[in-house]
């Protein structure tokens, strides 16, 4: 990833803020910080579990009960302790962070 963001132009996608990521928001233009209600988080964990359940929705991993389970985990967690976290340790790039809430704030 060092050498990625030392390139003239790139895109990091994810979820991580950990320390091994950081000198990526130091080096970026711009952070945009997905932060969408947390119910509408849970609305779209079960939509898209039954979507791919049913095969409407491709995955690139079979839909067990158990990554279902996981991803309520995985939000709860994000919620309390990834949000802070983030706003904690990268809060300082205040000018360059957009934080989008819904997809109306894209359009």
């Amino acid at each position: 990833m060092n050498d990625i963001i030392l390139t003239k132009a790139w895109i990091i996608e994810g979820v991580h803020n950990e320390d091994w990521v950081a000198q990526s928001f130091s080096n970026a233009d711009l952070i945009i910080f997905l932060d969408t209600n947390y119910f509408i988080r849970i609305f779209r964990i079960i939509k898209r579990f039954t979507l791919q359940k049913l095969g409407m929705e491709k995955s690139n991993y079979k839909p067990t009960f158990s990554i279902f389970i996981k991803m309520f985990r995985w939000n709860r967690y994000f919620e309390e302790i990834g949000k802070p976290n983030f706003y904690q340790k990268y809060g300082i790039y205040s000018d360059k962070l957009l934080v989008v809430t819904s997809k109306r704030e894209l359009l």
